[in-house]
């Protein structure tokens, strides 16, 4: 039997796309403010990859979801392939990582972020017809697609993009029917497992490490106790202690001391657009694309940094929604994925610009600058858009 479309669904979900709107209109204009008084504005080009993911959510349309399903395995194959010659195919030479492949005109691709949409699309394929995903055995090929991207991803080395694929995994096999004590078993032995991963020899980078290590003494809390202990009298303790947070202030906790100074100072409503004391004095690096957050709490203050906060809600809950009116396996797995890749990864990169996570390199989806975060973004929401414009009433066929 051939699926069945209802056609009382609408051409383009409002709920979906309402908050994605606003959140590429409030990245163009944050991009705009970090960038425009720079020797390179980068907003322009920003407007060109929100264009080109438009015209990329426009060809999922046209593809359709059912070939969507027989190209899954063989696009995470290619992608996988990718990751693969990385080292080769990357200029990694010059930037000491092996995360982007340089195109002409100045422009750069980085695998990674399109992993993430083909992760979710090769397990939607393996999981819409294994039931109910209850046993051992039965998470050992979902493990299997996601770890090795993730060990592959994780050598570029791109800690943030390979912590993105974990919740993907977790929500996708958790929907499929797993047991949730199975999974909070798993929650429970990857948290216990990521203070070992710091003694692992190879497994971080030295800067990684150092990151952690920051994170681990955040410089409110030495200040106060650098004061307390001046209170005491023990100045050479104290002395030590400030030593260590101008060290941070200066070196590996600069950046993120530097965010949430902005996102502090922003108050209620903000400084105005442009007009933030931190993102005109450029002391904050990367604020266009990881640390793009804190510019938006320096600028736009607690109001805005909320407004953000709830269309993220609004538009993973919308995800959401699509994925519970469809009956359809596949098209339902995929939203869960994508809802799980854009709410994880901005759970993630809100945790480290406001200092409650360490710091990775990960953008704010749709709002950050960067082509391919944009452009795979705006891929998955393709995916959602077209699952919720056919409302399967029948299952596919195998």
């Amino acid at each position: 039997m051939s699926p069945r479309r209802d056609e009382s669904s609408p051409a383009v979900e409002p709920t979906v796309l309402l908050p994605s709107l606003a959140l590429v209109a409030i990245g163009v204009l944050f991009v705009w403010s970090t960038t425009h008084d720079s020797p390179s504005p980068r907003w322009g080009r920003q407007l060109l990859f929100v264009g080109a993911g438009a015209v990329s959510v426009v060809a999922v349309g046209l593809v359709g979801m059912r070939r969507l399903v027989g190209l899954a395995y063989p696009l995470y194959a290619a992608l996988l392939g990718v990751l693969v010659l990385m080292p080769v195919l990357s200029d990694g030479a010059a930037v000491g990582t092996d995360r982007w492949i340089s195109l002409p005109f100045g422009f750069k691709l980085q695998p990674s972020e399109f992993m993430k949409v083909g992760l979710v699309l090769a397990l939607a394929r393996h999981l819409q017809h294994r039931g109910v995903t209850n046993t051992w055995r039965s998470y050992l090929v979902p493990f299997a697609l996601t770890v090795v991207p993730w060990f592959y991803v994780m050598r570029q080395p791109d800690l943030g993009s390979s912590l993105v694929l974990l919740p993907i995994f977790v929500a996708m096999v958790t929907v499929s029917g797993a047991r949730l004590a199975h999974i909070a078993l798993v929650i429970v032995a990857a948290l216990c497992l990521l203070p070992v991963a710091y003694f692992v020899p190879g497994l971080l980078e030295p800067y990684q490490k150092e990151r952690v290590e920051a994170f681990l003494k955040p410089v409110p809390s030495l200040l106060m106790e650098a004061r307390e202990l001046r209170r005491q009298r023990n100045h050479e303790v104290a002395r030590d202690i400030e030593r260590d947070i101008t060290q941070l202030k200066l070196g590996t906790g600069y950046q993120q001391f530097n965010s949430v100074v902005a996102m502090g100072s922003g108050g209620l409503s903000g400084a105005g657009l442009g007009d933030g004391l931190v993102n005109r004095s450029n002391r904050l690096p990367e604020c266009h694309s990881d640390f793009v957050f804190a510019i938006v709490g320096e600028e736009w203050g607690l109001l805005g940094t909320t407004f953000v906060v709830l269309l993220y809600s609004a538009l993973v809950g919308a995800i959401l929604g699509v994925a519970h009116r469809t009956r359809e396996p596949f098209g339902r797995l995929v939203c869960v994925g994508i809802a799980a890749l854009i709410g994880g990864q901005a759970l993630m990169n809100l945790g480290i610009a406001t200092g409650l996570l360490p710091v990775t390199g990960l953008p704010l989806p749709l709002v950050s600058y960067g082509g391919s975060s944009t452009l795979s973004t705006l891929l998955g929401l393709g995916c959602v858009f077209d699952v919720a414009r056919e409302r399967v009433a029948v299952f596919f066929e195998s």
